[in-house]
């Protein structure tokens, strides 16, 4: 009977969750803030608050600042550092640190939190990409209507100095590198404004433009399959997926939905967007399924063999912005839903060392272990062995 008593105790710690922590930004900050931006690199976590300051003159003249605080923490919640970063759009983590983006400019910090390089461009900061020794940076502005600029950076990963830039009449919102730059233009994932363009440009390693493919969505998100420019674009509620090549040819436009985020694993990409999810086979050209969703699905990630769709909305209530949202685990053969996490809105999403970072749509990021996300099968191994040990003994008996 003790055996068995035993057996049960072991049983429950194998099936209990295991608790993460959760860290908190921007404490002080009276106005709408999230967690725009999470990494973990090794045993640092990196996270990004993120928020707008309005400021009025005595003339009537308003001002916005786009501003924000980068903090790094332990695998166990220690703060490390934390340092005043300005609105970050992206967190990338390098050998000896990790690369900010904001929309005031890119930062190189180390480990603990010391500027190693900046470099401010000429409009905001929307995205960047690493390519070997060199980071390439889009910034952009809407003026008008028909008023629009834009410009393309090659910087040297070391100290971020300029290799060379090219200048756009248009808003630069996505960079990727394949068989050629490809550069998006719109308003980003997670930004939205009253004028309708878009267009994906091809740029040459030397930063010459080679050819505009003219969309006329915004570009949302953009990765690249074999070399080609995998496109997600949005406006209006609508949306699609396109292939093109480093020629400026369409290999494939699907009329998808909005598109909030690609994830792109072998010849299968992942599209989450306005209250949708879907799967294509890239190689096939078709949709493999796609799962309706009560929600925004902002980001993805894949993590052992599993897909992580954070999902949400901001809704307003008395004046009170509240941020609601969900953590789906998805089995990414189906779409079938696994697992969901109420988290409040999911802004961001990093996975990595048994852990599993969300930014929400506050100040608040949580940090998860991977036995209180991912199913867990009742027959694991550490079941079966205690099965057997419990059997062994009984036959004793």
């Amino acid at each position: 009977m003790r055996s068995i008593l035993i057996a049960i105790f072991a049983m429950a710690l194998i099936l209990s969750p295991v608790l993460g922590w959760n860290g908190e930004l921007c404490s002080n900050i009276k106005y709408q803030k999230s967690i725009e931006a999470v990494a973990i690199s090794n045993s640092t976590i990196y996270a990004s608050c993120s928020y707008r300051e309005i400021a009025r003159s005595p003339g009537g003249l308003i001002g916005i600042y786009y501003l924000g605080t980068t903090a790094a923490y332990s695998l166990n919640g220690s703060e490390l550092w934390e340092v005043n970063s300005g609105f970050v759009v992206k967190l990338v983590p390098t050998d000896d640190g990790v690369l900010v983006g904001s929309m005031g400019g890119l930062i190189r910090l180390n480990r603990t939190g010391n500027y190693t390089g900046r470099f401010i461009p000429r409009y905001k900061l929307y995205d960047f990409t690493l390519n070997g020794n060199y980071v390439y940076v889009v910034s952009g502005e809407v003026f008008s209507s028909k008023e629009r600029k834009g410009a393309l950076y090659k910087l040297y990963l070391g100290n971020l100095s300029p290799m060379w830039s090219l200048n756009f009449q248009d808003t630069l919102d996505r960079v990727r590198v394949g068989k050629v730059i490809y550069v998006g233009s719109g308003y980003p994932s997670g930004f939205a404004g009253n004028f309708r363009f878009g267009s994906v440009y091809g740029v040459s390693p030397t930063g010459k433009i080679l050819w505009e493919v003219k969309l006329g969505e915004w570009v949302r998100d953009m990765e690249i399959w074999r070399g080609y420019a995998l496109v997600g674009t949005g406006y209006n509620g609508t949306g699609h997926i396109l292939l093109i090549d480093d020629k400026g040819d369409i290999l494939w436009n699907q009329t998808l939905f909005y598109v909030e985020d690609i994830l792109v694993e072998g010849d299968t990409a992942y599209i989450g967007g306005y209250k949708k999810l879907a799967a294509v086979d890239l190689k096939d050209r078709k949709v493999l399924w796609e799962l309706k969703m009560p929600y925004r699905v902002k980001v993805l990630a894949l993590y052992k063999g599993k897909l992580l769709a954070g999902t949400g909305e901001f809704k307003v209530e008395n004046s009170t912005v509240y941020s609601i949202g969900t953590l789906y685990v998805i089995d990414p053969r189906n779409g079938k839903v696994l697992n969901k996490i109420s988290t409040g809105y999911v802004r961001s999403l990093a996975v990595g060392n048994g852990l599993i970072v969300v930014g929400t749509g506050s100040n608040i990021f949580m940090v998860l272990k991977e036995s209180e996300v991912l199913p867990r099968s009742i027959c694991g191994p550490g079941l079966l062995l205690l099965l057997i040990v419990l059997g062994k003994k009984l036959k004793k008996r």
